[in-house]
């Protein structure tokens, strides 16, 4: 896995910042989007385990809108919906 993501924004996120089960989590939804699958699947296993069974404040929501991990997810079911869409 490379070392840097380089969002849309142009904003690059060092991927060491990510735990070993998040860079794993990103590795599922690039495979996904790899394989061409469904964009509501790729948006479903990108956002539904961050939010899972949680009950939000807005600092707990502003602080998982700040992580990388996030961030990350977010760019690539981004990046896959303009793809996914403009055909």
């Amino acid at each position: 896995m490379k070392k840097e993501y380089e969002l849309l924004s142009r904003e690059k996120i060092d991927l060491s910042l990510c735990s070993t089960d998040e860079r794993e989590h990103i590795s599922k939804i690039e495979k996904l989007i790899q394989s061409s699958a469904d964009y509501f699947e790729v948006y479903r296993q990108a956002f539904v385990p961050l939010e899972e069974g949680k009950h939000f404040t807005g600092d707990d929501l502003r602080k998982l809108r700040a992580s990388p991990h996030y961030k990350i997810a977010l760019d690539l079911v981004e990046r896959y919906r303009q793809k996914y869409f403009s055909g």
